[in-house]
């Protein structure tokens, strides 16, 4: 399954990007993972509540503001990655997550689509409402300022 995004946000870059430096910092904004081993070499395997198997993912490409991209393992495979650009004063977080079912072939697009695609549209969701969350308690602070 693929799943493909584009958000703005009125937060600083660095505060962005550290949502995603590594598998260990996706529990701060997704809050819907148990909790993250480390399997050594770079790889996490991170337990995704209502899920049957963890996500076993290691980042892969890093430049630090402007992109990470990692890579699945295990019983999932597949690669995500997202990009960051500042315009007008506001960040672009873009990108995308293409994710599958290791073991089940030409069955897999079925079974995403049936069973897991709306959870992991759920999880990212939840994430871009944190960071909205964030943004605009930033902004009410600013303004009492």
């Amino acid at each position: 399954m693929l799943i493909q995004f584009r958000e703005e946000f009125a937060v600083p870059i660095d505060v962005l990007y550290g949502y995603f430096r590594t598998p260990l910092d996706w529990c701060r904004l997704y809050g819907m993972f148990g909790p993250v081993a480390d399997l050594g070499d770079g790889w996490y395997s991170v337990t995704l509540k209502n899920f049957p198997f963890p996500l076993v993912a290691k980042i892969s490409i890093v430049d630090p503001n402007r992109l990470v991209h990692w890579k699945f393992r295990g019983f999932w495979r597949g690669e995500g990655e997202v990009r960051f650009t500042q315009s007008k004063g506001e960040v672009i977080v873009e990108g995308y997550e293409d994710i599958s079912v290791r073991w089940l072939n030409f069955f897999s697009p079925l079974v995403e689509k049936l069973y897991l695609e709306r959870g992991f549209k759920k999880i990212w969701k939840f994430g871009w409402r944190r960071i909205r969350k964030l943004e605009n308690s930033s902004q009410e602070s600013s303004v009492k300022v």
